[in-house]
């Protein structure tokens, strides 16, 4: 009897450090080189845990349908849906006492108390230096009649969501008043021949020649670059426009608190520094030394990023797509 009893113990014992070493925190993640930047700097927190993190590609509504199911620990997002996930009740608030990192982070990376920004992105002008002269200063540079059908935009996105407020604004109205910059947009409509859909598209058009100035991200010129395609990028006078990560925890699963040490990894040091060298974006975290590396990183630089309202904006999204296809596609 003894000798059983030790034997089911050791087993016991061994099936425990089994579930121990078995942890699992599923993170929803924007795929690609995205989620390689992120792996580059999960292996130590794995083994302190002792835990696996598993990582699904889910971004937009993919993302908030896995959150809203409890499929995952942790959701990557952006604005809208970081936005609606949050009225919806997706998430769970992130705890300062675990999420240490948060005091570290530009006060514009804590949009809310149940997400956070991880990282920063510039959209500005994309414009090929031997086309046009003198080079673009501002979005309205965009809206050039002497540029008519060879300037381009992308379809109903977050960025260009933010050109729409930014152009209301110009012309007098707001998040709560689109009208005006909807009027602005229908103009820029006419202009364009083609609105872009992937950004291998618009580096074709760029290479044709089809197109010579467009609505871009910093790091896709820099891309375009290394592809063989000349170009330089602008930061308009009214401001880039923000594109932003952000990251929560899914309310209602079993690793809340693992789940929170997560979120803070990516709000490290290495994290954080990661997401400027590999993916070319600005991080959200004060004080890193980004010496050598070509990322604009500063105070003026997040504060000057053109970021609505999205709490405003995401109740009428639907609206304004369909006037978006009627009014600036359509023409």
């Amino acid at each position: 009897m003894k000798t059983i009893l030790t034997a089911t113990a050791l087993t016991l014992a061994m099936a425990t450090s089994a579930l121990a070493q078995s942890k699992e925190l599923v993170v929803a993640a924007f795929g690609g080189a995205y989620t390689d930047a992120i792996k580059k700097n999960i292996a130590s927190f794995e083994k302190e845990n002792d835990v696996k993190i598993t990582f699904v590609p889910a971004s937009g509504a993919d993302g908030l349908a896995k959150a809203m199911a409890k499929e995952v620990d942790v959701v990557h997002a952006d604005m809208a849906w970081a936005t609606r996930g949050e009225a919806q009740g997706a998430f769970e608030k992130l705890d300062p006492a675990i999420v240490t990192n948060l005091e570290k982070l530009y006060p514009k990376a804590r949009f809310s108390d149940y997400g956070v920004i991880t990282n920063f992105g510039q959209y500005g002008i994309a414009y090929k230096q031997t086309e046009v002269n003198p080079a673009p200063t501002s979005w309205l540079d965009l809206w050039n009649d002497q540029y008519s059908g060879a300037v381009t935009t992308a379809g109903f996105d977050a960025a260009n969501i933010e050109l729409l407020v930014l152009m209301a604004k110009l012309n007098g109205g707001s998040e709560d008043n689109i009208d005006p910059g909807f009027q602005k947009l229908a103009e820029l409509g006419k202009h364009i021949t083609v609105f872009y859909s992937q950004h291998p598209q618009l580096l074709d058009l760029f290479r044709n020649g089809e197109v010579v100035m467009a609505r871009w991200l910093r790091g896709r010129v820099d891309w375009a670059n290394k592809q063989g395609v000349e170009l330089q990028f602008a930061v308009p006078k009214e401001g880039a426009i923000g594109l932003v990560s952000t990251v929560h925890v899914v309310k209602g699963r079993p690793n809340t608190e693992l789940a929170m040490k997560f979120v803070n990894n990516l709000l490290g040091e290495a994290s954080q520094k990661t997401y400027a060298t590999d993916l070319g974006y600005t991080p959200a975290r004060m004080g890193l030394d980004l010496s050598g590396v070509n990322v604009p990183y500063s105070d003026e630089v997040v504060n000057s990023l053109l970021i609505s309202d999205w709490r405003k904006i995401v109740p009428q999204m639907d609206a304004w797509k369909e006037r978006w296809e009627k009014e600036v596609v359509a023409r």
